[in-house]
């Protein structure tokens, strides 16, 4: 049932909404069911809504732990293929407990745009970007007190920086390619929810090549519909100043331009290319037949393969 649950959920929030990425959070000490959110929320409010500091827990403690599962070859999205597969045996099970799941997560495009939109969130932590094994060197170290920038073996010194940065991170965005070990993958999750260094974890997934096309299209047109909308508003904030008599009519012919203004609007379609860039394209083609015909004339002319240095007499054969 958790299973089909978990399954169904994922589904229904990539499938159902275009831009759709969804969520699922734990918190550390919540024991109730999750509570199901459909409205839209960015990847801002859901870190800066998670993640916090408190003062009186550890300082070895992670504010948050955020699992961000790649594409799939196809370009996908690859937490709802491994959740319909039943790979994360774990997870489904862990899925009762959590505190909340969103199913409409805007702007999950990467790790990076995860980890800024945590930073820009207030939080003051570190927020630092680490892989499944550098994760799980993390808990280890944190559950057996050590600082993971110490050891007796010799690393480079980027590695002793990236090791002291994990160290003394607040926040982990683990990406999790979904061509890994499934159920390494699925013990890392729940090791991170059973943990009690860790406050609060992210189960989240990048969304598929497809969707983030679709999101940036509907984005542009929102963009060009307002940039109109913006310049009517100034065109009619223009004609205050006229006289009276002449404002009611320009009002009239105004409001019949933004009515033809918006139904041209409606109307619009994204072409690759310009008339301008058409039109050269078919001048360089056109250009480049006629120098190929051109150069091929030329070179047809012939001429005499014997030179002589006295010409016969006229009328006598050769």
């Amino acid at each position: 049932m958790k299973l089909f649950s978990l399954a169904t959920a994922l589904v229904a929030s990539t499938v159902g909404l275009t831009s759709a990425a969804p969520a699922i959070v734990w918190k550390n000490g919540s024991t109730s069911g999750p509570s199901h959110i459909s409205e839209q929320i960015n990847t801002r409010s859901l870190m800066a809504s998670t993640v916090h500091t408190n003062s009186g827990e550890s300082s070895s403690a992670l504010a948050a732990v955020v699992f961000l599962v790649g594409r799939d070859a196809d370009g996908s999205e690859g937490l709802g293929n491994l959740a319909s597969s039943g790979k994360l045996p774990g997870v489904q099970e862990k899925y009762g407990s959590a505190d909340s799941v969103h199913h409409h997560v805007n702007g999950v495009e990467s790790s990076r745009t995860v980890a800024r939109d945590a930073r820009s969130g207030g939080f003051e932590g570190k927020v630092v970007e680490v892989s499944l094994s550098e994760f799980n060197r993390k808990l280890s170290s944190i559950a057996q007190n050590i600082a993971e920038s110490e050891g007796g073996e010799k690393v480079s010194k980027v590695e002793q920086k990236r090791r002291r940065d994990i160290s003394e991170a607040d926040v982990l965005i683990v990406t999790v390619s979904p061509n890994e070990d499934a159920s390494a993958i699925d013990s890392s999750i729940v090791s991170a929810i059973d943990s009690s260094a860790v406050r609060n974890v992210i189960l989240s997934s990048i969304r598929s090549t497809n969707e983030v096309k679709r999101a940036r299209k509907l984005a542009v047109v929102d963009r060009f519909t307002k940039s109109n909308g913006s310049n009517n508003r100034s065109a009619r904030a223009s004609s205050t100043s006229r006289r009276l008599e002449d404002e009611a009519n320009n009002e009239n012919n105004q409001n019949g331009e933004n009515n033809n203004g918006q139904e041209a609007v409606e109307g619009i379609y994204y072409v690759n290319m310009t008339p301008n860039i058409f039109a050269g394209l078919l001048f360089f083609f056109m250009f480049a037949f006629t120098a190929h015909l051109g150069l091929s004339c030329m070179n047809m002319i012939e001429g005499q393969d014997v030179y002589v240095k006295k010409m016969p007499h006229i009328g006598r054969e050769v």
